[in-house]
C-alpha cells in the first residue's frame, strides 16, 4: 500500500538574496503572507514576509531564519501543504444569534 503524498504548488525559482537574508522570487501566483514555503524535498525554506510589483508578476519576499534550511539563487519553491486554508464564511453574521422570546 503507498502512501499519498500531499502535491506541492510551485511559487517561483528564487532569483536572488537581500543583505537582510531575505528571499526574492518572482512569481506567477499569489500566496497570502506568513505562508510556508519549503524545497523540493519539503523542507521549509521560510515564510512570506512581503509581496510587491504588479499584480500580474507579484515577487515575493522570504524571510528566512537559522530554524530553515539555506536556500540558493535557481532553485524552486513550494507551497506547503501544511499552510491552513481559509474557513469558509456564510455572511456578515454567520454565527446565530440567540434571541430572547
Amino acid at each position: 500500500m503507498t502512501k499519498n503524498k500531499p502535491q506541492l504548488k510551485e511559487i517561483g525559482v528564487i532569483s536572488h538574496i537581500t543583505s537582510t537574508n531575505k528571499l526574492i522570487v518572482p512569481s506567477n501566483k499569489t500566496p497570502r503572507i506568513g505562508s510556508l514555503l519549503v524545497n523540493k524535498k519539503n523542507k521549509p525554506i521560510g515564510k512570506i514576509s512581503d509581496i510587491f510589483g504588479s499584480t500580474k508578476k507579484p515577487y515575493l519576499s522570504i524571510k528566512t531564519s537559522n530554524k530553515y534550511k539555506k536556500a540558493n539563487p535557481g532553485e524552486t519553491v513550494y507551497l506547503s501543504p501544511q499552510n491552513k486554508k481559509r474557513r469558509k464564511n456564510n455572511g456578515r453574521n454567520s454565527k446565530k444569534k440567540k434571541t430572547i422570546r
